[in-house]
């Protein structure tokens, strides 16, 4: 294995993504003379002469390097991070000698052969594992993100601070909405489009499962070094924190406090972003203080909604190319259709179907509905809104179904239009706020304050006529 000529297109791969001349020469200057790399049993060891290197070798780029060794070996390569304590010049090897011109800034490493056994004059520093895997998925980027139009503006906002993220405008950013929505995708693509516009930046993403593992991990640890870099400073020595799913801290307490020394650190200190995902708007949060919320909405907090059908069907023909297969565009109708609630589970039902596909080399509409029948459950829906709305304008003796998706605010249409939408929600739960929206001319905040309103009605003891025509109309909508 020639690792002059490895180092060398790893440097060259790691610069390309670096427009910073300037920086270019700085950093390579100190990391090129003052770390020096091997690779031994599948281990790189990065080895720095000083603390400044180590910060910066650590913080910043070791993980674009090590990547980018990997990827150039094929090998599931791990890492080791060491400091001297001797303050002495990299050893020299038996190879051709660099050439500094094709060295440039994220290398910050000169990969060298040297025998440099650990002896009592190294500081050793293990990097826990779960900092030196990378949980980001590089397929998950803006480019395939598949936008619906309710969700332009969190998209739109998360683009910014791929940007831009040193600004305060976006921090902290809090994102939340169902399972299976395309949180996570979008948390990668901030990540990813970070890689390149901002590759000085470090970034750090963990789910919240994880942190709490890592966290429980760390403080079990026997014959713990007081110079080893402490947990709570793994995160706050980056630039970008992105944590997923944090509704599961309220697992662990004492993770969860210090994830909370970790969020003040991120908001006290400017030129820093915080990215934050949860199922759960701030207010929601269990056993989060009220003080930590607060800052929550200090920043942008923005709900993910569930994709239109128009946008179901982009989805299920985006993944169609991705799996490269094709699809009859009526079996993509009814997936768009039928499955509603996650992107997630378009993306199981496309898989599904290409498993048909491997093996018959075609699938008719028939043969898709009969392989998808455990992900779709007709039976569940048991009405349709045109029916729902046709009952209720009948019930309400109003003149024609059309005015309930009118603007109409005469009495009774908005009570019958609240009904009728309350229903719906009810009775096709694979309806999101967005469907039920677009059939009555509403966004989502409107059908959501519309239903609100009824249901409480409907527990108002002054309501109870009101409470039996609901009743009497779900009853009937279900016979049918």
């Amino acid at each position: 294995m020639d690792l002059q000529q490895i180092w060398n297109d790893a440097i060259d791969r790691v610069a390309a993504t670096i427009s910073d001349e300037q920086k270019k020469a700085i950093l390579f200057g100190i990391i090129k003379l003052q770390v020096s790399i091997q690779i031994i049993n599948n281990v790189v060891i990065f080895t720095c002469n000083n603390e400044l290197t180590f910060s910066l070798l650590s913080t910043q780029y070791v993980i674009p390097i090590l990547n980018e060794i990997k990827l150039l070996t094929g090998q599931n390569l791990s890492m080791q991070l060491q400091m001297s304590a001797v303050n002495q010049a990299p050893p020299t090897v038996n190879q051709a000698p660099v050439n500094q011109n094709s060295v440039n800034n994220d290398s910050y490493q000169a990969v060298t052969q040297a025998s440099m056994a650990p002896s009592s004059s190294l500081h050793k520093i293990d990097m826990p594992k779960f900092m030196r895997q990378d949980r980001i998925n590089p397929e998950k980027t803006f480019e395939s993100y598949v936008c619906d139009k309710e969700n332009f503006l969190i998209y739109t906002i998360a683009q910014k601070i791929a940007d831009n993220p040193v600004s305060d405008a976006f921090n902290p950013f809090y994102i939340y909405g169902g399972s299976g929505l395309g949180k996570t995708h979008l948390l990668f693509a901030i990540a990813n489009k970070l890689r390149v516009t901002h590759p000085e930046l470090s970034v750090v993403y963990t789910r919240a499962e994880e942190f709490i593992h890592n966290y429980v991990e760390s403080i079990s640890r026997k014959n713990f070094d007081p110079q080893q870099v402490h947990f709570q400073e793994l995160f706050t020595q980056h630039d970008v924190f992105i944590m997923d799913d944090i509704q599961n801290l309220i697992k662990a307490d004492k993770a969860r406090d210090t994830f909370f020394d970790i969020i003040a650190d991120f908001l006290d200190k400017p030129g820093r972003q915080l990215i934050l995902v949860s199922d759960v708007p701030p207010g929601n949060l269990k056993n989060f203080s009220p003080r930590l919320v607060s800052r929550f909405g200090s920043g942008v907090c923005r709900e993910i909604y569930p994709p239109s059908s128009e946008t179901r069907a982009a989805i299920t023909l985006n993944k169609c190319r991705e799996l490269n297969i094709t699809l009859p565009e009526s079996v993509v109708d009814y997936i768009a259709e039928n499955i509603r609630s996650s992107v997630r589970e378009i993306e199981g039902a496309i898989k599904t179907l290409a498993s048909h596909l491997q093996v018959y080399g075609e699938i008719t509409y028939d043969q898709a509905v009969n392989n998808l029948k455990n992900l779709v459950n007709v039976k569940s829906q048991i009405t349709t809104l045109e029916a729902i709305k046709e009952r209720v304008a009948k019930e309400f003796d109003l003149p024609k179904v059309e005015v309930l998706d009118s603007a109409a605010r005469k009495k009774p249409i908005p009570t019958a239009r609240a009904m009728a939408m309350c229903l719906a929600s009810e009775l096709i739960p694979a309806l999101s706020l967005n469907d039920i929206g677009r059939s009555f001319n509403k966004d989502h905040s409107s059908v959501h304050e519309a239903i609100k309103k009824l249901r409480a009605k409907l527990l108002d003891e002054n309501e109870k006529e009101l409470a039996a025509i609901y009743q009497n109309l779900t009853t009937s909508l279900k016979k049918d």
